[in-house]
């Protein structure tokens, strides 16, 4: 899904393009300020998230961290909060960007559409959404339980070993030694997460930046 396809999305649900909103999710008419809009990252890339969440705030919506109603989801899903003075911001950014919605250039991005590049006077604003959505993500996973894996990940193996007729001593040893491998790339990648969100919580800190507020 391109930025500028996610980005039609946000404004559809919101009800921000003209058209009645489907999403029960988007109380519009109990007030302005409870509009959001809550999504999971819909590409491999952190970067380009932020990249989103940056051109989703020219149009009055900032990101404002995990959905406390979908924690327990096992999914991280984030959402993002209309700003008291939205359709302001929302005006002056169609003023300045006409075509963003239909092909053109959006918010903060050069002018040509692949790839997205960010342009230098809004890349330090998007590097710090970066680093709080990393810290977010990282943060979301490695509060899910590795008890299921532990379990799951031989029993699988076992269960391969059966279907296959392979449960003797050297099928054993080869699933053994695959689910200790798999095993230890699980808890290398919780290590992993938790250097990479102190190192961008770091960066918040050295910006003035209070994460999660």
């Amino acid at each position: 899904m391109s930025l500028r396809r996610h980005l039609r999305k946000l404004l559809r649900e919101t009800g921000e393009d003209g058209r009645p909103s489907g999403s029960p999710r988007t109380p519009i008419a109990s007030g302005e300020a409870e509009v959001s809009f809550t999504t999971e990252v819909p590409w491999p890339s952190l970067w380009k998230f932020a990249q989103f969440a940056y051109i989703a705030e020219q149009y009055g919506y900032r990101y404002s961290g995990l959905d406390p109603e979908l924690r327990d989801s096992g999914t991280p899903f984030f959402v993002f909060r209309r700003l008291p003075d939205a359709r302001e911001r929302a005006a002056r950014t169609r003023e300045q960007f006409p075509g963003a919605l239909e092909g053109g250039r959006l918010p903060g991005m050069r002018a040509w559409p692949v790839p997205v590049l960010t342009l230098s006077q809004a890349r330090s604003e998007v590097r710090l959404l970066h680093a709080r959505i990393a810290m977010d993500y990282y943060g979301a996973l490695g509060r899910q339980r590795m008890r299921p894996w532990l379990i799951g990940i031989p029993v699988v193996f076992l269960l391969f070993l059966l279907v296959n007729g392979e449960l003797h001593a050297t099928g054993l040893r080869v699933a053994a030694g695959m689910a200790a491998t798999l095993l230890v790339a699980l808890a290398a990648s919780r290590v992993f997460m938790r250097r990479r969100r102190a190192a961008h919580q770091r960066l918040l800190e050295r910006s003035g930046v209070r994460w999660p507020p």
